[in-house]
């Protein structure tokens, strides 16, 4: 299992992250995603081995407005 962090510069709330968590657990090949509730900005994204999911993430993010910048990979 593979798995990047994500940092949000949008400041967001619950419901927000809630949909956004919903849409990025949907990606093809994505197994989990988290968020910490007492670091709302830190999106935890696990995917398969062997697949390219980083760039999916982002672009994914930068479509839908936010600012995103990976923390670790």
């Amino acid at each position: 299992m593979h798995s990047i962090q994500v940092y949000i510069d949008e400041e967001l709330d619950n419901q927000s992250l809630k949909k956004l968590r919903a849409m990025m657990k949907q990606l093809p090949h994505v197994t989990n995603v988290e968020i910490n509730d007492e670091r709302p900005h830190d999106l935890l994204v696990e995917y398969e081995e062997h697949y390219n999911i980083p760039m999916l993430v982002m672009d994914k993010l930068h479509h839908q407005g936010l600012h995103p910048d990976i923390i670790s990979a």
